[in-house]
């Protein structure tokens, strides 16, 4: 009887390790593109980028996307608590966000700010693509969910609008 329980415990212990390793590794969320600005904007028919971040259920991860033209890029993804940073002129909106002040500016308008927020997650990826492609992304997250916007730009003249 003793020999029994023991080899059901290792069944058990072993179906419960391949069920939490399935478990994360499906954690993930799948994210659309829209060209805005840049020659993918103007392409027949209208590219939307589909990226998928896995890792979901933690604050990084990797991110892998399929461009329009089938070519294949990796990356990272980084996302940080809830705290409260705000900036009100636009040169110091640039440097408190790697750059992508103007980037939000194209996608949403003028004027637009950004700011981290209690309850708001920001995030940001990079991906390099095997045609040498390079995607800068910023996001935000409502803290809790897998849903949020943002914006990317990639080093071919083309910004994006992020939402997942």
């Amino acid at each position: 009887m003793t020999i029994c329980k023991h080899r059901l415990r290792k069944v058990f212990f072993g179906v419960t390790l391949l069920a939490e390793s399935l478990l994360i590794s499906g954690c993930y969320a799948t994210a659309s593109l829209y060209p805005i600005e840049g020659p993918l904007s103007k392409a027949q028919p209208y590219p939307v980028l589909k990226a998928t971040a896995y890792g979901i259920m933690f604050n990084n991860g990797t991110i892998e996307m399929t461009q329009d033209d089938g070519g294949q890029c990796k990356g990272e993804w980084s996302s940080i608590a809830p705290m409260s940073v705000g900036f009100s002129s636009k040169s110091q909106a640039s440097s408190s966000s790697g750059g992508m002040a103007s980037i939000w500016e194209s996608v949403y308008g003028s004027g637009f700010t950004v700011s981290n927020l209690a309850g708001v997650n920001k995030g940001e990826a990079m991906l390099v693509c095997d045609d040498g492609t390079v995607y800068q992304v910023e996001f935000y997250t409502g803290s809790g969910t897998a849903s949020g916007s943002g914006v990317a730009k990639d080093n071919k003249e083309n910004i994006f609008k992020l939402l997942f």
